[in-house]
């Protein structure tokens, strides 16, 4: 008892002295590389680097371990972790030590991230083996027996295809790089790469695409490279088995978070989650290559899976001679209770082998064949004989690999028997093909296994089949019509998809979506939300609402309904000139049907999508076009090209008085008021024939006579010749607008109250007559004119007389004035006078006496005589120094009040004086 707990402390101090031991060692990541070139040391600088920092205050270590090491020992002496291929992983595997991968390397698209890769079979174009038929006789460079995506898928996929290849025309290289130049400089005929590596080194300008040709090229829409081969998960990130849980956690999070820097740093390699590694080695199982190989190792958990069926029957026969123990240990009596027992057990288990013999003798579709060690058949029941339509005695006798149509399958039989032999407990699975003598082909799966005890026929085999011939039947006739409906799907109008009634999940969309939603299907169906997202807001509660009820009735008949899609052209890839046109509006008609199970129930909603934006628009012009002809208040009508009215709307009825019937027919020049309008509507249409279009005002009348101003507007409709199909009218009654146009232009430039020009007009006209007498070379005369003794009046008889004296003494002064004069008033009694076209100042003195006189002249006003007089000043222009309108009233007032201080009733004229005060 000492000496164990002696042990014990012994252990738990050296397990302490290697835990800090690990604490303070370096983390050793490892990356699985022929050499440590400078280029993949630059490859995986910026991952070195990012761990450093993320794995701080730990020192992070990059190393490289040769692809040809399997010895899990020496690996983890020089690596914690380990970032490898597919096919090595699976060869450390086998030892039973190693951990499941903690990740795997994913490819970093624009769409999100992609866990798939493929290989790649190509060939220079110039080159005459550059093709299938030939590529057994082509000398062919690879990447190395060990890797996945350079060798081993391209291997798989020739063999799929029934292509073997020679060993000796293998060649395998370090890289993949070194493969395209290989093959580049014709020292290989066919190259092995990984997808990607082709379109990499064409960015990089080592070759071009019209040199290069992919043999077997995959269609896989998905995959944002090309490639020959079907799809496998990429690499796995191993941790050794003796790296702290710790250490891991943290390595895998530093991981995960390196896609953000990876894209920031425009590169598309990164980690996710830890991919299934099951296809790769049924590849390899099926190319019977190491560790699968007839005589190659086996994992603990392989030998487990294998042997289970062997090793519990052992434990129960520990346990059964348990039992036996202690039941010897009993009376005699229980002894002999317990042979009957074996005995009735013994008879029943003859009694069963009869019945399975009977069984499988008369089972349809189940074929038995006893097999000696050179795979003759020995023995054969008698549905094989149905099965295979031969008489016992040509079957007695013949080697089962005659019947093997495909020579891989032949093969791969004699490899099975092989591995059975030297494992006689394991049970080989088998997929065979064999021809029968009226050509047809049986179809077998088949159980390959040995019996343990050989039997008197002398079976060391036994091979169990079943006929599956009318399932390949199916499936290969369901495989063609999922090809044609894919085709179809792919060039219909219409997007195809099928969700979840009850969660609305998405389950299928047809790829030629991106026509619609701007998005790849693969895009669609990872957004839990789709509908959503997609179909306008003021659109989702109403098609929710028909949704519901069409539900609520049992989903019977086809849903039909028309919505609006909102898709975003920015995330899309497609960006337009404009930012807010990046959101884009389309119109689709929506047709959903139920699909049920044989009981009745809703078990999946079959949709479908077509895009009617142009039909729907087209639609909505040709209502708006009918709404605004019939709606409009405008006058519409419609002519030939002769002018002939063919169609009209109501306000043209209403606005001309013509009825309907009285209209049509007629030319439109029906418009016109007179003879001389006629004429104008035969320039109107010389015009309108000239330039295509007309607008102006015309002068017309209603069918009752009365007169109306009419705004018009005249278009032509042309025909694809370019000739005059229509003409389209639009016209509106302005003749409210133009008598009121009338009126606010007197109130703009008259006087209310006297009729005479305002301050406004008054400023027009001198502006316009300085401009004439300067060309004219004459003088005008500017008068202010003030009327004396106003105020008095005003304030003793009323406003209503002072108004009146006002009318009366602005009629009397016009009277006097020439016609080409001007009289305003500027407010109140003050008066502004313009004359024109005078030779010399003294002109204007006769004029300016009479206008004394007429303002002198007593006025009655409501029965009493008043007396006022007028107060005048004068100024000419032009003048010697540059003047404008504001500056000769401004002179006039100055002199009238010159006059006013001379004694009234008398003018003056602006002086040199005046002009000094007036500066």
């Amino acid at each position: 008892m000492k000496h164990l707990l002696y042990c014990l402390i012994v252990l738990c101090c050296a397990a302490m002295q290697v835990s800090a031991q690990v604490a303070t060692s370096p983390i050793r990541f490892g990356v699985l590389a022929h050499n440590a070139d400078h280029e993949t040391q630059q490859h995986y600088a910026p991952l070195y680097q990012f761990l450093g920092a993320q794995m701080a205050p730990d020192e992070v270590q990059l190393v490289f371990i040769e692809p040809t090491n399997l010895d899990l020992a020496d690996i983890q002496a020089q690596a914690d972790f380990l970032l490898t291929d597919p096919y090595h992983y699976l060869h450390l595997r086998v030892t039973g030590k190693l951990r499941l991968p903690l990740l795997s390397q994913v490819t970093l698209t624009e769409a999100g991230s992609f866990d798939l890769s493929g290989g790649v079979i190509f060939c220079l174009v110039s080159n005459p083996l550059c093709d299938m038929n030939t590529i057994t006789q082509a000398k062919i460079a690879t990447t190395g027996p060990t890797s996945l995506l350079g060798y081993v898928a391209q291997l798989r996929e020739l063999q799929q295809l029934g292509i073997s290849l020679s060993a000796e025309l293998m060649h395998h290289l370090s890289s993949d790089q070194a493969v395209i130049v290989a093959v580049k400089n014709q020292q290989a005929d066919i190259g092995f790469v990984r997808s990607g590596t082709v379109e990499k080194l064409i960015q990089q300008g080592v070759i071009t695409t019209e040199e290069i040709k992919l043999l077997n090229q995959q269609e896989l829409a998905e995959l944002p490279f090309q490639t020959s081969t079907r799809l496998y998960p990429d690499r796995p990130l191993l941790v050794m088995p003796a790296v702290p849980q710790a250490t891991v956690s943290r390595m895998m999070a530093a991981l995960l978070s390196w896609e953000t820097e990876a894209r920031a740093k425009g590169l598309t390699e990164a980690f996710g989650a830890a991919a299934d590694y099951q296809s790769v080695e049924h590849s390899l199982q099926a190319l019977a290559l190491p560790p699968y190989q007839a005589g190659g190792a086996q994992s603990f958990m392989h030998s487990w899976t294998d042997h289970r069926g062997t090793l519990l029957a052992v434990v129960l026969l520990l346990l059964s001679l348990l039992v036996l123990y202690i039941v010897f240990r009993q009376k005699n009596a229980r002894q002999s209770l317990m042979n009957d027992k074996l005995l009735q057990l013994n008879q029943s288990l003859m009694r069963q082998k009869t019945q399975m013999s009977t069984v499988l003798n008369n089972t349809v579709h189940v074929l038995l064949f006893g097999l000696d060690l050179q795979g003759r058949i020995v023995h054969f029941n008698d549905n094989a004989l149905k099965l295979l339509h031969i008489p016992a005695q040509s079957l007695q006798g013949q080697l089962l690999m005659d019947l093997l149509a495909d020579p891989g399958q032949k093969q791969t039989l004699q490899s099975a028997m092989q591995q059975l032999l030297e494992h006689p407990k394991d049970a080989m699975v088998l997929s065979l093909k064999i021809q029968l003598a009226n050509g047809k082909e049986l179809y077998l799966d088949s159980d390959l296994f040995r019996l343990p005890d050989v039997p008197e026929d002398g079976s060391d085999f036994v091979l169990l089949g079943t006929d599956v011939s009318r399932r390949y039947w199916i499936e290969n006739r369901l495989q063609r019509s999922f090809k044609r409906l894919d085709q179809l799907i792919e060039r219909s109008p219409s997007v195809i998809y099928a969700f979840d009634p009850e969660t609305m999940r998405l389950n299928y969309i047809s790829p030629n979506c991106f026509t619609m939603y701007l998005k790849s299907s693969m895009e669609i169906m990872r957004m839990a939300n789709w509908w959503n997202l997609s179909v306008h807001p003021d659109n989702q509660q109403i098609i929710a609402q028909k949704f519901i009820d069409w539900a609520n009735a049992g989903y019977p008949g086809v849903l039909k309904y028309s919505c609006t899609l909102l898709r975003n052209l920015a995330n899309s890839g497609l960006y337009a000139d404009e930012p807010q046109e990046n959101n884009q509006q389309i119109c689709i008609e929506n047709q959903l049907c139920a699909l049920r199970d044989e009981k009745g129930r809703v078990t999946e909603i079959i949709g479908s999508q077509l895009d009617i934006s142009e039909r729907h628009h087209a639609q909505m012009k040709q209502e708006l076009a009918a709404s605004v002809f019939i709606q409009a208040r405008e006058g519409i009508f419609i002519t030939d090209a002769s002018g002939t009215i063919l169609d009209l709307n109501h306000s043209f009825c209403r606005i001309t008085g013509y009825t309907e019937t009285e209209a049509l027919g007629c030319h439109l020049a029906l418009l016109g008021s007179s003879q001389s309008d006629k004429l104008y509507f035969e320039c109107l249409w010389q015009e309108l024939t000239r330039a295509g279009y007309w607008e102006g005002e015309i002068q017309s009348k209603r069918k009752n006579g009365e007169s109306m101003v009419l705004a018009l507007t005249i278009s032509v409709v042309k025909d694809m010749q370019h000739q005059a199909l229509h003409y389209v009218a639009l016209f509106s009654d302005i003749t409210v607008q133009k008598a009121q146009e009338d009126k606010l232009r007197f109130i703009a430039h008259f006087d209310a109250l006297t009729g005479l020009p305002n301050r406004l007009l008054l400023k027009d006209r001198i502006a316009q007559n300085m401009a004439l007498a300067k060309r004219r070379k004459q003088l005008m005369a500017v008068i202010f004119i003030d009327i004396d003794g106003f105020k008095a009046v005003n304030d003793s008889l009323g406003h209503e007389a002072g108004d009146y004296l006002l009318v009366e003494l602005a009629n009397r002064m016009r009277c006097v004035m020439r016609e080409n004069d001007t009289l305003a008033r500027l407010g109140g009694d003050e008066f502004i006078a313009l004359l024109t076209e005078l030779t010399s100042e003294a002109d204007c003195i006769p004029l300016i006496e009479r206008l004394l006189h007429s303002a002198s002249k007593p006025f009655d006003l409501h029965k009493q005589q008043a007396r006022v007089s007028a107060s005048i000043g004068i100024t000419f222009y032009p003048q010697k120094k540059a003047v404008d309108d504001a500056t000769l009233i401004r002179q006039a007032d100055i002199a009238m009040y010159q006059a006013k201080h001379s004694g009234k009733n008398q003018y003056a004229i602006f002086s040199n004086t005046d002009k000094e005060l007036a500066s």
